[in-house]
């Protein structure tokens, strides 16, 4: 298991799910058993678990997004910026030092995953707002 805090508690990664704990009180709209989307539920003690596999499709690419941009910030601005081919490419010149450990090949397959699947035409989902919180830019 492994935990990031980000000053509202704690997140946890494992097995595909995060679960977000620590927070005061429920989110807004966490009333009820789930929240809007497959993505984010809350269960009957109030913990939301993001399940990332609804939120990053399978393929070339995802685990090299998991394993490495986590380094420097949170997911989240990945999945809500949504950006465009020529976004992406200006992203990856910025980015290119940042991951040393991987090869040209690898980062060109963590570009085009991000291009195929986080672009305009993907709908953001809806998180939490302890994760939202969690970034401030990009």
């Amino acid at each position: 298991m492994r935990l990031r805090s980000f000053g509202f508690g704690a997140l946890s990664l494992t097995a595909g799910v995060v679960l977000l704990g620590g927070c005061e009180g429920t989110a807004p709209g966490a009333e009820s058993a789930s929240a809007s989307t497959e993505a984010v539920t809350v269960d009957a003690s109030g913990q939301m678990r993001v399940d990332l596999d609804a939120i990053f499709p399978a393929g070339e690419g995802r685990d090299l997004m998991l394993n490495n941009c986590q380094s420097c910030h949170t997911w989240v601005p990945v999945v809500v910026l949504q950006m465009n081919e020529q976004e992406w490419n200006r992203w990856a010149s910025e980015h290119r030092g940042r991951v040393p450990g991987l090869s040209d090949e690898e980062f060109a397959t963590l570009q085009s995953y991000l291009i195929e699947n986080f672009n305009p035409e993907t709908p953001v989902p809806e998180l939490p707002p302890a994760l939202l919180e969690s970034w401030t830019t990009y």
